[in-house]
């Protein structure tokens, strides 16, 4: 999948630049959500600033500790995310949504680095599942 982005990599790229620009959290993970009296607050935005729509659901997806529910929170969190910000904001439908491969870019060259470079059997497991999890993702999202 890395091979196939990298022969793709201007296509990719092209259509990640057609996504809207907008604020971005930058460190968008489930330690800085919070969920008291039905509301989710989201904190810590200390690393704020301007990017492409999908990178904060991107990284929630992708360092989510529970490897085994990435496919399924891809499924039901990409969905869900672009019809709440089109509901608050005046963006055109996007077709291509880019966050699989905005997840491969930010995150699977990073796993390939640390596989390569961990002498812990079992941090190379979790990567490799980690990336396995990233491919089952995009094959599941081209069934559905």
């Amino acid at each position: 999948m890395l091979i196939d982005i990298d022969e793709h990599a201007d296509e990719i790229l092209t259509l990640i630049e057609k996504l809207p620009i907008v604020l971005c959290h930058r460190d968008f993970w489930v330690t800085n959500l919070i969920y008291a009296d039905g509301k989710i607050a989201l904190i810590d935005w200390d690393t704020s600033g301007w990017g492409r729509l999908g990178e904060d659901l991107a990284s929630l997806i992708a360092d989510e500790a529970d490897i085994d529910h990435m496919v399924e929170y891809n499924l039901r969190c990409v969905p869900a995310y672009y019809k709440g910000f089109s509901e608050y904001t005046d963006v055109s439908p996007i077709a291509d949504n880019c966050v699989y491969e905005i997840i491969l870019l930010i995150f699977g060259y990073r796993l390939v680095e640390w596989y390569l470079h961990t002498e812990d059997d079992d941090q190379k497991t979790k990567h490799v599942h980690t990336l396995q999890k990233i491919y089952e993702m995009k094959t599941s999202t081209a069934q559905g």
